[in-house]
């Protein structure tokens, strides 16, 4: 038990309120990252930079600290203070609503926790989420910390590492809302209730694949679909030594398994779909599933025809977590009878 009722709506307002938060923070992030803002502020003040510079003598401090970075240095050797401006505060505010959540997690914990409206296992689940809000801002601040050293990038794994980060802390929240305000349940096989949570793993996969996309600008190259570099399968993927290196740092080899990855998520959920149908009375969640994998496919294909058009880019990015959060609801509408 997580809550007494009567404390239920107030814990759920808070939760439904972060959840909110941490959608904007994707939003605004996928805008961070795509237009090359995330390196412009070479430092983490965690206190200290909750404030932008107020005064010239301020900009020109940001300013000269920026022009040691290797980005200044190896791209934007033309700009003057106008120009770091606006690279500066699409960073600054990304930062500054990770400091938000930050608080919108700790302060009304520590409120509900002082007057008694948790149960134990709430307080577990409300320092579990304390944590995790804790790790994306330091997991932030290391990938930030490795394009700041000899490349102008930052490291794909620790990107990658970033947005998992960000989509487990919403899947926390909304779980533990669930838990509050449980889903309408149908006990379904344990074939079926396995079924989905093979979909469920296969989405977040998929996740992790866009996300090493992203890091690598990988969406740049072969924009084209559904051939790739004018073939089924493309040669060359399998050219960097030792193997591994492949699947993490080859832009040719990473666009093609995120391809490759949205048809299997595709074909899982048909595949899902055609097992459970006729076993279904209520199947509002498995449609939502199905149309939102239809409509996040043929995003995923227009924002690479497009050459990572902005916003179809990040519109990308947030359907990725509205379809998990839909995952996530099947694995909870669709419980197995052994348990």
């Amino acid at each position: 038990m997580f809550a007494q009722s009567h404390d239920i709506p107030a814990l759920t307002r808070w939760l439904k309120a972060v959840m909110v938060l941490v959608v904007l923070m994707v939003a605004l992030g996928g805008f961070t990252r795509l237009s090359e803002s995330g390196l412009s502020i070479v430092e983490w003040k965690l206190f200290s930079g909750t404030f932008p510079p107020l005064s010239a003598e301020a900009w020109d401090t940001e300013f000269a600290a920026y022009q040691q970075s290797p980005e200044y240095q190896q791209v934007n050797q033309h700009f003057g203070v106008a120009e770091f401006k606006k690279i500066y505060w699409l960073e600054y505010l990304h930062r500054l609503l990770g400091r938000i959540i930050g608080l919108s997690v700790i302060l009304p914990l520590a409120w509900f926790w002082a007057r008694g409206m948790l149960t134990p296992a709430m307080k577990r689940r409300g320092v579990a989420l304390a944590v995790l809000v804790a790790a994306q801002g330091t997991v932030g601040w290391v990938m930030v910390a490795s394009g700041l050293v000899d490349q102008p990038r930052v490291a794909p794994v620790k990107l990658a590492l970033h947005l998992s980060l960000a989509f487990v802390f919403f899947l926390a929240l909304l779980d533990t809302y669930w838990r509050l305000r449980p889903v309408r349940q149908e006990v379904v096989s344990s074939a079926i209730a396995w079924a989905v949570k093979g979909v469920f793993l296969l989405i977040f996969l998929q996740i992790i694949l866009g996300a090493l996309v992203a890091g690598l600008d990988a969406g740049l190259s072969y924009n084209t679909y559904p051939l790739m570099d004018g073939a089924w399968v493309p040669e060359g993927l399998h050219r960097l030594d030792p193997w591994w290196k492949n699947h993490l740092e080859s832009v040719l080899t990473v666009q093609f398994q995120h391809r490759m990855g949205a048809v299997v998520v595709v074909a899982a959920a048909l595949l899902l779909a055609a097992l459970s149908w006729h076993q279904l009375r209520h199947r509002t969640p498995l449609q939502w599933l199905l149309a939102l994998i239809s409509l996040q496919f043929l995003l995923g294909v227009a924002t690479l025809l497009t050459h990572v058009q902005m916003v179809l880019a990040v519109a990308h990015q947030l359907l990725a977590l509205a379809l998990l959060a839909t995952c996530l609801m099947l694995v909870k509408a669709y419980p197995s009878r052994q348990g």
